[in-house]
């Protein structure tokens, strides 16, 4: 009887080694080997891409998926619908997801004041289904809705070309009246013109100097 060996693939240093030889991240929760592995203050195990972010953590201002919302604002010229695996989007944020992701729908629900939602939500998109067995996800652009009811879009939509040209002539016809504000200035202004001319005096003849012409004759 031949003795078969089995052997796993470790994704760091991309070798095979038998699975006595493989140990489970604490954080990521994926396994790998001994080299590539090592032991936290705490007693628990570390791969070595976990263990380096811990260190020397990547500086990006604003949230940790402030770049799955400049993915998805980019995709949004080319495409209305987008699959994507967790390990892509781990890839796309360059961090790990956390472990509630796998575990429950509830985590991608579309809800505001989260910032993994905020982060696909504020670039338009929103979550249709999710698949945590395929561990996939699947985004649907949202469409821009008209808030009021009445608009003159919806009315120029579904009626024909005589009725529309209808409502613009009867907009066209109605009269523009001026504010209250505006009359009230105008005659405000009108008062003051009216009182400036009751106090200039009224001269017969020829119009008195001013002291500033007497002072110049005096000096000539």
């Amino acid at each position: 009887m031949r003795r078969i060996i089995v052997e796993d693939y470790c994704p760091i240093c991309e070798e095979s080694y038998p699975p006595h030889m493989f140990r489970r991240c604490s954080r990521c929760k994926r396994s790998y080997c001994l080299n590539c592995i090592i032991v936290d203050e705490k007693g628990e195990f570390l791969c070595l891409n976990c263990a380096r972010r811990r260190v020397t953590p990547p500086f990006r201002p604003g949230s940790k998926y402030a770049p799955l919302s400049i993915y998805l604002a980019r995709r949004s010229k080319y495409t209305s619908k987008v699959t994507l695996q967790f390990s892509s989007i781990e890839e796309i944020i360059g961090d790990v997801l956390p472990p509630s992701a796998y575990k429950s729908k509830g985590w991608w629900s579309n809800v505001r004041n989260r910032s993994p939602s905020e982060s696909w939500l504020t670039a338009g998109w929103k979550v249709e289904s999710v698949n945590l067995e395929k561990e996939e996800v699947t985004f649907v652009k949202e469409e821009l809705k008209c808030k009021e009811k009445g608009s003159f879009n919806s009315i120029f939509r579904n009626r024909s070309r005589k009725s529309i040209r209808r409502l613009v002539e009867k907009r066209k016809k109605k009269k523009i009246q001026p504010s209250r504000t505006k009359l009230a200035k105008a005659l405000a202004r009108l008062q003051n013109l009216k009182e400036k001319r009751k106090s200039t005096p009224k001269y017969r003849g020829l119009k008195p100097k001013s002291p500033y012409e007497k002072r110049l004759y005096k000096q000539s």
